[in-house]
Parts: structure tokens; C-alpha cells; sequence
């Protein structure tokens, strides 16, 4: 095994069996339930993975079930006389992170930031047919940190499938120009009267869409049914935390993934100086915490 190719371990219960890398942030590859024999991670099915190295970008990485913080989008910000050099899709899907604890149905695992000065714990615990997701994040530095919180999961794509929405979301805005929704930033109802929200594109032609809910989320729920498969997916999640909702999916037109993804964020959206933009950016102040949670049941 090359030095650079990143062990996994598997937390298994009597329904799930979850494959993660703690040297790629957690990474979950797969998200196999096993009496249904029903793979929900996308694109995780590699003999190995190595280790990204400090400078790569996200895009050969777009796979699997992870997390992206302090940031979405790469970018460099002023804040109050420091410069911030926020890397593409955060810095937990290139981290190494310890593992704490571990049994065979659930595991703690930590990292350190140096660039954010921030600490970063997750325990992932196997309850029946659901995945817990417990966060603990501590801003360790001296100063403010302006930082965004997004669920990545990329899932399985079925061109059949059906989108759960939060309830409270009544109208979406494209963040994607030039996709299947036209031009960045139009904002069309959710109803179904323009673009049907609870479908997905079309495996052929290629295409890709990503939109933001344009109402904050009160109760976190969400998910897929894959009818096919006479499956769901759902996720609950702390919206006071998470009150901000995004959708991604790419039908081939994402460099030829098929996957599709529910966000919940802490910010609106992607890019810290956007977010700030528009007054919907979170501060995490100097020894300041975030506490919250996702539960993932595939059922």
C-alpha cells in the first residue's frame, strides 16, 4: 500500500454498514443499508484513495458524504485588518483527523485547524437504521472567525427519484448561471409552476443544477425516495444552527457524476464574502462553540 493511499474503518450494525477515511476529514464511501442492499454515498466505489495533497482542489474529491467548513467557495477576505485565505470547499475534506474513540458502532474523530485556529470534533454513532452526526466545534484563536457550515453528502442519483424539501422552502434561487434554471440569482416559486423542485434532471442531455431555499428552515427535515428501490432517505438536522438549505445535482454535467446532494447551512451561501454581502454570515467569536447535529436514516 503506497504511503500516500488513506486507511478506512467501518462502524456496522444490524441495518448499516458505514465506510469512512478519517485521514480525508471522516469521508463517509459508503452508506450501505444491507437488507435492501442499497448503496447511498455516490461515487465512492475506488480501490483506493489517496490522500489529497495541500494544494489540490476539490473537484477530483467530489465524492462520497462529508462536511465543508469554515467555507464553500475558495477565496481571500478582509477581515478587521487580517487576511483570510479561505481554501476550496473548506479544509475538513483534506484533514487528517485522530481517532478518539471507536467501536464497531461508532466512532469519535477530531482534527485541529493551524490556518483557522479552530477544533473540530465529530462522533458518528449507528442507531437502528439512522447515522448520528454529533458536532462539537471550538474556536481556539484570539480572534472572530467568519466561517460557513455546509452538509456535503453526495448521494445516489436515480433519474426516478423524488426530492423531500423542508417544509418552510416556497421559493428557490439558482446559484448555478447557465444551468437548467438560466441565470444566476433568478428566484422562482417552489410550487412547481416553473421547474418541478421535487425532481431531478434528466440523465440525458447532461446537466447540472444547484439552488438555495429562499426562506430560513424552522424544522430541519428533508430528503429522497427512490421509489425503484422502495427506499428513503431522510435527514433531521438542528435548524437554529442550520437554518439555510441548499440542493446540488449533477446529471453527467458535473465532470460526468451523477449525484445529488442536500445541504443544510449555516450561511447563505457558499462563499464567505457573498454571505457577508448579504447579512446572512455567521461569526464564531474567540472561544466560542458550536454544538449541533445530523441524523441520516435510510429506511
Amino acid at each position: 500500500m503506497d504511503k500516500n493511499t488513506v486507511k478506512s474503518i467501518i462502524l456496522e450494525n444490524d441495518v448499516l454498514r458505514i465506510e469512512l477515511l478519517p485521514g480525508m476529514g471522516g469521508k463517509i464511501i459508503s452508506f450501505f443499508r444491507k437488507d435492501k442492499e442499497f448503496e447511498l454515498a455516490a461515487g465512492g466505489g475506488r480501490d483506493e484513495h489517496v490522500r489529497p495533497d495541500e494544494k489540490d482542489g476539490f473537484e477530483p474529491y467530489a465524492y462520497g458524504m462529508d462536511e465543508a467548513f469554515p467555507n464553500i467557495d475558495a477565496e481571500e477576505v478582509e477581515w478587521k485588518g487580517r487576511r483570510l485565505c479561505y481554501p476550496d470547499h473548506g479544509e475538513i475534506w483534506k484533514s487528517e483527523f485522530q481517532i478518539l474513540e471507536q467501536s464497531g458502532a461508532g466512532a469519535r474523530l477530531i482534527m485541529n485547524s493551524p490556518e483557522f485556529g479552530y477544533r473540530y470534533e465529530k462522533r458518528l454513532t449507528l442507531e437502528g437504521d439512522s447515522l448520528k452526526i454529533a458536532y462539537h466545534i471550538v474556536n481556539t484563536g484570539k480572534e472572530e472567525l467568519p466561517c460557513i457550515w455546509t452538509w456535503h453528502g453526495l448521494m445516489r442519483y436515480e433519474e426516478d427519484m423524488e426530492i423531500i424539501l423542508p417544509e418552510e422552502i416556497r421559493h428557490c434561487r439558482n446559484v448555478l448561471p447557465g444551468s437548467v434554471l438560466g441565470k444566476g440569482g433568478e428566484i422562482y416559486p417552489a410550487d412547481g409552476s416553473f421547474y418541478d423542485f421535487r425532481k431531478v434532471p434528466a440523465s440525458r442531455p447532461c446537466s447540472m443544477v444547484k439552488y438555495y431555499g429562499e426562506e430560513r428552515v424552522a424544522r430541519g427535515r428533508c430528503g429522497f425516495r427512490y421509489p425503484s428501490h422502495g427506499i428513503k432517505c431522510l435527514m433531521s438536522y438542528d435548524a437554529g444552527i442550520l437554518p439555510y438549505f441548499g440542493v446540488w445535482i449533477t446529471a453527467g454535467g458535473f465532470q460526468g457524476d451523477y449525484n445529488c446532494a442536500l445541504e443544510p447551512s449555516s450561511g447563505f451561501y457558499d462563499g464567505i464574502g457573498n454571505a457577508r454581502r448579504l447579512g446572512k454570515l455567521p461569526v464564531l467569536g474567540a472561544g466560542e462553540e458550536m454544538e449541533f447535529a445530523i441524523c441520516v436514516a435510510l429506511m
